[in-house]
């Protein structure tokens, strides 16, 4: 469930509820289970929730959507995000497709590989990308949002996966279908492969399951590569998001800085600015008119052996990513605190705290309940007592005065 408020400085936040529906109702404004036998599962989905929450609130950068708060209330957990005034690509897309020039979409690509880029150094994935999870401001500068599907990098001995699955078909891998497949970097690029797909070409690429069912009958791949039509890109560009699309795994890219490294790398030709295709476009002879290096930076992409780029690479991206890890990241992590201000040094010894401290409230609220029933119930019964003794007297008195009138008959 998701809000929209006003924080205490009168900020417009985006408020996000851990309402996991399945396994849980409303109740007199309170978050309860469906069934006890639920209670366990539940909890857990609230602990993973504050835990991905609090790990997501140290994940500063200019294109990801900033954390404010992470809070629990009426039994459950809720997140305080940047509201971001724009539209989502897929809106965008829908209604002013003459914004997404091939200039501002190549730019929004590597936005949205730095953003991952930056996310996946914190041993996270986002497993969610979509044009809907893409927001764009009036001054064109993107937001990647939505982080309730973000897990731990499966390669993550510690990480703990929930077993609430978010898939999106037409934009999730095959993989994110299984909870014991491996999730990796290279599971999230394919959702950029396939979000910038549906920017250029106008429709989602076919779904990565139907993919994986034709080719495991020995049929054709459904899919279409970008590199076979004539959109007003630059063939490296296009064979790169065929790449991130690769239904194997290992014929994808396996980090962002890599899909990174090979657009700055390219040797584009000189494009006029034109804006994207709406319709399907016929093939063309478009690469045989190309440079040589660009055919053969093509190749490299979009053939088996490519594999062979990504050793000679790999040295480079290792050790780039060891000098980042002690500057990027030491300056980058901030301090985590709790609603009150306090900083949070240990974020599972908070977690426990958090568990004691709502066991104890809920201890505490049912003696409460209990003592007032109790007494509402001593308070009944005194009072019947009281009309019992009251009407007892007034009996005894009745019976008196009638045995009076009685004696003075007789009299």
């Amino acid at each position: 469930m998701t809000y929209l408020a006003l924080d205490s400085l009168h900020r417009h936040v985006v408020v996000k509820e851990c309402f996991p529906s399945s396994i849980c109702r409303r109740i007199n404004g309170e978050v309860r289970p469906r069934k006890p036998a639920y209670q366990d599962q539940y909890q857990s989905v609230i602990r993973n929730f504050l835990r991905e929450a609090l790990r997501l609130a140290q994940v500063e950068h200019p294109n990801i959507v900033n954390v404010h708060q992470v809070f629990q209330e009426n039994n459950t957990a809720y997140i305080a995000m940047e509201f971001v005034d724009g539209m989502d690509l897929l809106s965008v897309l829908d209604n002013d497709p003459g914004r997404l020039t091939n200039t501002l979409l190549q730019t929004l690509l590597r936005d949205t590989l730095n953003a991952l880029d930056h996310v996946h150094g914190f041993d996270m994935l986002h497993r969610d990308v979509s044009p809907d999870n893409l927001m764009l401001d009036a001054q064109n500068k993107l937001k990647l949002i939505d982080f309730g599907a973000a897990r731990d990098d499966a390669r993550n001995p510690q990480r703990t996966l929930s077993t609430l699955v978010s898939v999106k078909d037409g934009y999730s891998p095959h993989e994110f279908y299984f909870t014991d497949s491996p999730h990796e970097p290279s599971s999230d690029l394919y959702s950029v492969g396939a979000t910038f797909y549906h920017l250029i070409a106008g429709y989602a690429a076919p779904g990565c399951q139907d993919r994986l069912v034709a080719l495991s009958s020995g049929e054709a791949d459904p899919y279409k590569p970008l590199t076979s039509g004539s959109w007003a890109f630059d063939q490296v560009f296009l064979a790169s998001i065929d790449k991130a699309l690769s239904v194997s795994q290992q014929k994808r890219f396996q980090s962002a800085r890599e899909w990174l490294d090979v657009l700055e790398r390219r040797e584009a030709a000189p494009l006029q600015k034109s804006f994207i295709l709406a319709s399907e476009p016929e093939s063309s002879q478009q690469v045989e008119d190309l440079e040589p290096s660009v055919v053969e930076a093509i190749s490299s992409l979009v053939e088996d052996t490519n594999s062979g780029l990504r050793t000679v690479l790999a040295p480079q991206y290792k050790q780039q990513a060891k000098a980042s890890d002690t500057s990027e990241k030491d300056v980058q992590r901030n301090r985590l605190v709790d609603m009150f201000g306090c900083p949070i040094d240990d974020v599972e010894a908070w977690l426990r705290d958090q568990d004691k401290s709502s066991k104890r409230q809920r201890a505490e609220a049912s003696h409460l309940s209990q003592r007032a029933e109790k007494d509402r119930f001593d308070k009944a019964e005194g009072t019947g007592l009281s009309l019992s003794r009251l009407l007892s007297a007034l009996m005894k008195r009745r019976g008196r005065w009638t045995e009076k009138v009685i004696i003075r008959k007789e009299l």
